[in-house]
């Protein structure tokens, strides 16, 4: 029983601390830069003076066409439009798209006030067909899709073009600033979402991440996929769509997309229940994913998105363990481990034990992992749904 506690904590203890920090070392001690990479598939020197980080692709400046999904989005669309309008780019050379999926909001009158091409239609069908439809009707060389909600930053156009230099790359992520107005429940959010940005980063560095920011990325035109109408993230779907074909997706700092936190631990738990479940659907859809042969970031893609929806199953086998093991090594493990569950649930329903940072976050893990579970449940027994949710 023990060697069955140690060999699942040291699970854990990988998935959340030693890969990212091996990952880390492997970029700054090990990893080739993506400079060289990029010089190596153009057969061009890294040092050369038309290759250049702050080049646009070759063409010039291309055309962009802005595609976004939006289903009853009246309180976000006039920020959004504004925001939209601040783009440091050429009008010419700016497309904007919004496919309103169903709405049944002002937001169908917002988009005819407006001066972006719009599409209504009913009923909802959900956001994979609003983002086919999208496309369908963008003219651009390059495809930034954004969602409705956050402003982004006036430079978030030029800075996702710019990367399209470098013919190794077919994706680029923008980064998510979430801010947390102070609510503990959203600082602890906030902590996950910039440790989860590092691995991105770091994993950008070596080759390619394996997802995007769903609220910001950008993809050549030629390597859009049209997307199954039931598939539940998008963000996912099209990055690894492009990896197989051996193009990279990047992490881009310099495209800022901004917004708020979850306030609400309901919130934030739905949220990643629906991401959960559209990993699910996902693998099970790419099973190439899983081959070291044909998936060139097999390791990463383990690391960081398989075993993450394995802790669960590694947390409840070290509790076992522990509980039906002999031994003071293991009476004291479930001990620490029955503490570390009732401290969290405490936490859950208690403000008073929530104010403590340490506490609160050991919820946040707690519902995170039980997110994977209910995720699981879901997609095998069929309960996912591609369909606008009012949390979202």
């Amino acid at each position: 029983m023990q060697s069955l506690f140690l060999a699942s904590v040291i699970f854990c203890v990988y998935t959340y601390a030693i890969y990212p920090f091996w990952l880390w070392f492997r970029v700054k001690y090990l990893g080739v830069s993506r400079r060289i990479v990029a010089a190596r598939a153009t057969h061009e020197s890294p040092d050369s003076p038309d290759n250049k980080d702050t080049a646009v692709i070759a063409d010039g400046t291309p055309k962009v066409s802005i595609v976004i999904a939006a289903h009853n989005e009246e309180r976000h669309l006039p920020t959004k439009l504004a925001s939209l309008a601040s783009i440091d780019y050429p009008a010419d050379k700016l497309q904007v798209v919004i496919i309103s999926d169903g709405s049944t909001d002002a937001t169908p009158e917002l988009l005819r006030q407006s001066a972006v091409d719009y599409r209504h239609y009913e009923p909802a069908k959900g956001k994979p067909t609003a983002l086919n439809t999208g496309v369908a009707i963008a003219t651009g060389d390059i495809i930034v899709f954004m969602d409705a909600r956050q402003s982004v930053s006036p430079n978030v156009v030029r800075s996702l073009v710019n990367r399209f230099d470098d013919p190794t790359v077919g994706v680029v992520s923008g980064e998510l600033v979430l801010s947390d107005d102070g609510h503990r429940e959203a600082a602890n959010v906030g902590l996950y979402w910039r440790y989860e940005k590092w691995i991105r980063q770091n994993e950008s560095e070596l080759f390619s991440t394996t997802g995007a920011t769903g609220a910001l990325y950008a993809v050549r035109r030629e390597d859009v996929v049209e997307l199954a109408e039931d598939v539940l993230l998008d963000d996912f779907e099209i990055p690894i769509q492009v990896l197989r074909q051996g193009k990279r997706t990047v992490f881009e700092s310099g495209a800022v997309a901004f917004d708020r936190a979850e306030e609400d631990a309901g919130d934030e738990f739905r949220r990643k229940v629906r991401t959960l479940t559209g990993n699910f659907q996902s693998f099970s859809r790419n099973r190439w994913l899983f081959d070291p042969f044909t998936n060139p970031v097999c390791w990463q893609f383990l690391s960081h998105k398989v075993f993450r929806l394995l802790v669960p199953v590694a947390m409840f086998v070290a509790l076992i363990a522990s509980l039906l093991g002999d031994g003071w090594f293991l009476n004291i493990a479930f001990v620490l481990q029955a503490l570390f569950y009732i401290s969290g649930v405490a936490a859950l329903y208690f403000p008073a034990v929530a104010k403590y940072r340490i506490l609160n976050f050991i919820k946040v893990f707690l519902q995170m992992n039980a997110a994977a579970v209910v995720g699981a449940w879901r997609y095998f027994f069929g309960s996912a749904d591609v369909k606008w949710k009012a949390s979202q």
